[in-house]
C-alpha cells in the first residue's frame, strides 16, 4: 500500500518546484517583452522583476570600475532620492566569488555575519546577490534585499541568476557596439585626414604636425592602444629636390601601421606601434643610413591609462637628439624612461659549416 503521508509530501515539493518554474517563465517573458538596450530604462526594467518576481523590498545594479563600486540603477525609486550606497563586504564577497551567489537568509544572525561590516547599519532582513560576469572578469553585481528574513527556494536563485545573466549580455553587446562605433570614427577621422591637402608637407608628401596631432588623438582615445611605442626623431633638412626625393624613399620602407611624420623644415619623427626596440634599433640604423648618417635620437612612449601624449617623452627625445649632434660621428642615441632596462641587440646566430659533398661519379658497368 502507498504510504499517503510521503504521496502528500512530494506532491507539496511538486506544486513548489512547477510555481518556480512558472515564475521564472514569466520573469524571462517579461524581460524579453520589455525591450533591449535601446530601452533606456532596461537596467531598471530587469530590477524591477526581481523585486515583483521575488517579492523583496528593493533591488539595486552595483556597476564595477577597477576597485570601485557604485549604485547605477535600483528599484523602486522614488523622487529625486540618493542611490542606496552599496554593501561593500557584500560586494567584495561576490568579487572574489563571482560564480556563486550569495545568499544572507537572515542579517542578524548566520554564518554570513563575519562578512558584514556593521549589521545594525544595514536596513533590510536578507539579501540575495548575484554577478554580472564579461569575459574573465566583472562587469557589475545585482542585489535583491528583504525586509525581513526569508528562507530561499532553488527558483528564488534560477530567476535572480536568469534574470542577471541576460543583463549582463546585453551590457556586453552594447559595449561592443560602442567598441564599433568608436573603431568606426577613428577609421573615419584617418580617411578624412588622409583626403586632407594640409595635412602633408608640400615638399615631402609626408604627414605633418596637423596630421600627427589628430592621429593622437584617435589613438588616445581607444581604448586597445599599445601599451609603448618606439619614437625617433631625425635631423634632416630638405634643401632641394634630391633631400626631399630621399626622404620619400626612406619613408616608403616604413611598415603599415608606423607612422613617419615631417615635424618641422629639419625635424623628421618616426614611431613604431608594434615593434620590439631591438627590431626597431635596426631599422632605425638603416633608415638612418638612407638619410646619410644624420642625428637621431629615440625613446619610448608610454601613454599609460591616462593617456599620456608625445609631449611627455619629448625632453627624452632632444636629450637623445642632442647627444648625437655633439658626437664626431652622429650616430643612434637612445633615452630611455627611468625603471626601463636597456634591451640587449639581437644576436646572429652562427653559421652552421656546410658539409662537403662526395663527388658524383656513374656506377661502374659489370660485363656480362
Amino acid at each position: 500500500m502507498p504510504d499517503h503521508r510521503l504521496l502528500k509530501r512530494y506532491a507539496r515539493r511538486f506544486r513548489s518546484e512547477a510555481a518556480s518554474l512558472e515564475a521564472l517563465s514569466r520573469a524571462i517573458h517579461a524581460l524579453l517583452q520589455a525591450g533591449g538596450a535601446g530601452d533606456p530604462f532596461f537596467l531598471s526594467r530587469g530590477l524591477e522583476l526581481v523585486v515583483k518576481h521575488l517579492s523583496a523590498s528593493q533591488a539595486t545594479l552595483v556597476m564595477v570600475s577597477g576597485a570601485s563600486v557604485e549604485t547605477r540603477w535600483w528599484f523602486p525609486e522614488a523622487g529625486n532620492e540618493p542611490p542606496p550606497a552599496p554593501i561593500s563586504s557584500f560586494c567584495e564577497w561576490l568579487l572574489e566569488h563571482p560564480e556563486r551567489i550569495l545568499v544572507v537568509r537572515d542579517m542578524a544572525s548566520g554564518p554570513h555575519v563575519p562578512f558584514l561590516i556593521d549589521p545594525p547599519s544595514i536596513p533590510h532582513g536578507a539579501a540575495l546577490g548575484c554577478a554580472l560576469r564579461q569575459g574573465e572578469g566583472v562587469r557589475a553585481l545585482v542585489f535583491a534585499f528583504f525586509g525581513q528574513p526569508k528562507a530561499f527556494s532553488r527558483g528564488d536563485y534560477a530567476l535572480l541568476e536568469a534574470v542577471a545573466g541576460f543583463m549582463g549580455r546585453v551590457l556586453e553587446i552594447e559595449d561592443l557596439k560602442q567598441s564599433l562605433n568608436r573603431l568606426e570614427d577613428a577609421l573615419a577621422i584617418t580617411q578624412a585626414v588622409m583626403e586632407d591637402s594640409s595635412t602633408r608637407d608640400p615638399e615631402t608628401d609626408l604627414p605633418n604636425r596637423r596630421y600627427l596631432d589628430i592621429w593622437e588623438k584617435a589613438l588616445l582615445s581607444s581604448e586597445r592602444r599599445p601599451d609603448s611605442f618606439v619614437v625617433a626623431e631625425c635631423e634632416m633638412e630638405a634643401k632641394g629636390r634630391k633631400d626631399a626625393a630621399r626622404i620619400r624613399k626612406a619613408a616608403e620602407g616604413i611598415r603599415a601601421g608606423d607612422l613617419m611624420v615631417r615635424t618641422s623644415p629639419g625635424r623628421v619623427q618616426i614611431i613604431f606601434r608594434h615593434t620590439p626596440r631591438s627590431i626597431a634599433h635596426i631599422l632605425l640604423l638603416r633608415l638612418r643610413t638612407q638619410l646619410e648618417g644624420a642625428p637621431m635620437g629615440a625613446t619610448l612612449w608610454v601613454p599609460g591609462r591616462e593617456g599620456l601624449g608625445l609631449e611627455s617623452c619629448q625632453s627624452r627625445l632632444e636629450a637623445a637628439l642632442a647627444e648625437s649632434r655633439a658626437m664626431e660621428q652622429p650616430g643612434l642615441v637612445w633615452h630611455l624612461p627611468d625603471g626601463v632596462a636597456p634591451e640587449p641587440p639581437p644576436q646572429k646566430r652562427p653559421a652552421r659549416p656546410s658539409a662537403s659533398l662526395p663527388r658524383w661519379e656513374p656506377p661502374p658497368l659489370r660485363k656480362v
